[in-house]
């Protein structure tokens, strides 16, 4: 399978071709899902899943991983161990992104909490969605200013908003962050405009994908992109939540939402009246 610790083509075919094998058995347990329920179906991914796990142990396999790892295929911090890049991208090529792929790295390696966490790029959720079955995938950011981070004291959050959309079974599937109410995302000292526009993009697609996939992936920027109070404009008026009846909230202009809404003083109500709003154009 190897020779002088170089894999040869014909095992990294043979890796290949099993696992795109099991990726088509998961696809089908994915259309059958659909008609059974997921749980006629829950043990034969969790099968399926073993079997991937038993083709990325192999030590050839490991050694490709590892060899990507620093041929820049992928990208991950320097603090990971070995042991923890290979967690870490076996972790991604369960979830269907590549290993090495032409359109550039699928998914970042980060070390959170000792942990090594995967976090997808932009080519990695155009290429979920377009395995999906999506067309015209689409996607704008603009960033809009900074703001003090509310989880990390000192630390700047940057401020994009955006739209994402693409077709999907035949239907338009779109999801937007207005400017009034943008993602806060880390500000870091060695960005600049494009690798924070990036990173809006990245974060526009991830939603996108969740719409059309269902799922929501746990990745590096849920740590630091926890729900925050509504951004709007400092001379908008707040206004109380017992000063607006329940007629207006019906009949309200959207920038009266958003006032009434930074008057709401119960976290958890504020974040879910936020989240509503964000569902108005």
């Amino acid at each position: 399978m190897t020779k002088n610790g170089v894999i040869t083509q014909e095992a990294a075919r043979a890796a290949g071709q099993a696992i795109k094998h099991v990726s088509q058995g998961l696809q089908g347990l994915a259309e059958r899902e659909a008609m059974e329920g997921a749980m006629a179906v829950t043990f034969e991914r969790v099968a399926l899943l073993q079997e991937v796990s038993r083709i990325l142990d192999q030590p050839e396999v490991e050694g490709m991983i590892l060899f990507a790892a620093k041929a820049g295929e992928f990208e991950y911090v320097d603090t990971l161990n070995d042991a923890q890049i290979l967690a870490g991208a076996k972790r991604a090529i369960c979830k269907g992104y590549l290993l090495s792929a032409k359109e550039g790295a699928h998914f970042s390696l980060f070390k959170s909490g000792g942990k090594c966490t995967v976090m997808p790029k932009e080519a990695g959720y155009r290429y979920q969605l377009a395995q999906a079955g999506c067309t015209d995938i689409r996607v704008t950011a603009v960033t809009c200013g900074t703001r003090q981070s509310p989880n990390a004291p000192g630390k700047q959050e940057l401020l994009v908003y955006g739209e994402a959309s693409c077709v999907f079974s035949g239907k338009p599937v779109v999801v937007k962050r207005p400017k009034d109410m943008p993602y806060g995302l880390p500000c870091h000292e060695a960005g600049g405009p494009d690798s924070y526009e990036a990173k809006g993009r990245r974060r526009l697609l991830k939603d996108l994908w969740a719409a059309v996939s269902g799922e929501f992936a746990a990745d590096l920027d849920d740590v630091v992109e926890a729900p925050q109070p509504v951004v709007i404009d400092s001379t908008a008026t707040r206004l109380p939540d017992n000063n607006i009846s329940p007629q207006a909230l019906y009949e309200g202009t959207r920038s009266e939402l958003v006032a009434y809404a930074a008057g709401i003083k119960d976290e958890g109500m504020r974040i879910a009246f936020q989240s509503a709003l964000d569902l108005i154009e």
